[in-house]
């Protein structure tokens, strides 16, 4: 079997789950409107989704590194569309509505786990930034399916007609993966005989893995605050229309993937070094930030796309280095459990931002004050992810 058919497979089942995953924020006016929700409300849908992605973490890790990354990957697939069904039919009420997102932020956990260990145990070390990075690229491209995809299905038949086309496209990505993907390329790694084989407590103490999984608490904010207020922000202090935001959403979203493939792939050329070129794009998704805070009220449409696209391609980039520069901090068969470690914390960013986004800007009346602090965040993880010492693939720390 090639290694590109299971990085086509970890893609296909990614792309799905993120697409699941991101449906409801994309769908966010239409739920507003149908369930009576408030602004800091709407924040709450990727706060639901993202506790129980949160809590579903390890796990994901923990099993993908005892069934094998195949056995997880689809069953989380089938088990997101098969919630997507649920939600469309049942979910009648906001209080019926959260359960289910936290049971889908479950779903969403098994996707990074599985995917990084399929690609990272596929390839050659040279080449694992970039097929890190274009598993990751599915987690925008699954946002841009869905920013393209359901805000019309929903403009014309209902939010909950949207839910179910998520749910059938979830369907057809499992059975895509399983073709694709169906045995183990190669053998599981064996880290260290018994008597040396590290504590899980030994290993996610370990400074690097540390700093490093921390920082991610900052990173997915800007893309979750993006895909839950981008369109409500166009709308409410511009007057752009629904439509016409999620267009300008996908076109983020798609910037945001191939940003991140490209850091990716520019990070093997260098020698494997992800930390300087993750700290460069953090950094620069700060700026990005501030220039959405200082737009003014006359800008004209295609600045506006402009400014959108640029954020999407800094903010959205980060995922392909973070996650392989936790995949090699970790030994040998732990990838799966320090990458749901690594999960963990970007999960308690992705559940906090939106709704204090929201909440900042209800207090406010002020969308500026949101960006402005969004760049402060992106700054803190900058900083964070300086302190960090990565390795070489021949073993020894690099600074």
């Amino acid at each position: 079997m090639s290694p590109w058919a299971v990085l086509l497979a970890a893609m296909t089942a990614g792309t799905a789950v993120s697409l699941i995953g991101q449906a409801y924020p994309t769908l966010a006016p239409y739920i507003r409107a149908d369930l009576g929700l408030s602004l800091a409300a709407v924040g709450l849908l990727n706060t639901y989704i993202y506790l129980g992605t949160m809590l579903g973490a390890l796990p994901s890790g923990w099993f993908t590194d005892r069934l094998g990354s195949r056995t997880v990957m689809i069953a989380g697939t089938l088990s997101g569309a098969a919630l997507a069904v649920a939600i469309a039919l049942l979910a009648r009420s906001a209080w019926v509505f959260i359960p289910f997102l936290f049971l889908l932020g479950l779903v969403v956990a098994s996707a990074t786990p599985a995917g990084s260990q399929a690609v990272a145990q596929s390839f050659p070390p040279e080449r694992r930034g970039l097929v890190i990075g274009l598993r990751q690229m599915s987690v925008p491209l699954g946002g841009a399916l869905a920013a393209m995809v359901l805000p019309a299905v929903a403009y014309v038949a209902g939010w909950r007609w949207a839910s179910l086309a998520a749910a059938l496209l979830a369907v057809l990505a499992a059975w895509i993966a399983a073709r694709l993907y169906y045995e183990s390329l190669l053998p599981r790694a064996q880290p260290h005989s018994p008597a040396q084989r590290p504590t899980l407590r030994q290993v996610l103490r370990e400074r690097n893995i540390l700093l490093a999984a921390v920082a991610g608490v900052t990173l997915p904010t800007g893309q979750f605050v993006m895909i839950t207020y981008l369109i409500l922000y166009l709308k409410e202090r511009y007057g752009v229309p629904e439509l016409t935001g999620a267009a300008l959403l996908t076109l983020a979203q798609f910037a945001g993937a191939f940003s991140r493939v490209f850091w990716s792939w520019l990070s093997d050329r260098l020698g494997g070094a992800r930390k300087p070129l993750l700290v460069m794009m953090v950094g620069l998704a700060s700026l990005s930030a501030l220039l959405l805070a200082w737009l003014p009220l006359g800008t004209p449409l295609w600045l506006k796309g402009l400014v959108v696209v640029l954020y999407g391609a800094t903010a959205l980039g980060w995922q392909g280095l973070h996650f392989s520069l936790l995949t090699e901090l970790s030994p040998p068969g732990w990838e799966g459990r320090v990458v749901g470690f690594g999960l963990v914390f970007t999960s308690i960013g992705i559940a906090a931002a939106p709704p204090l986004f929201g909440l900042l800007v209800d207090l406010s009346q002020n969308y500026a004050l949101g960006w402005i602090a969004q760049a402060g965040v992106f700054g803190l993880g900058a900083w964070l992810l300086s302190n960090v010492v990565e390795r070489s693939w021949n073993g020894p720390r690099v600074p």
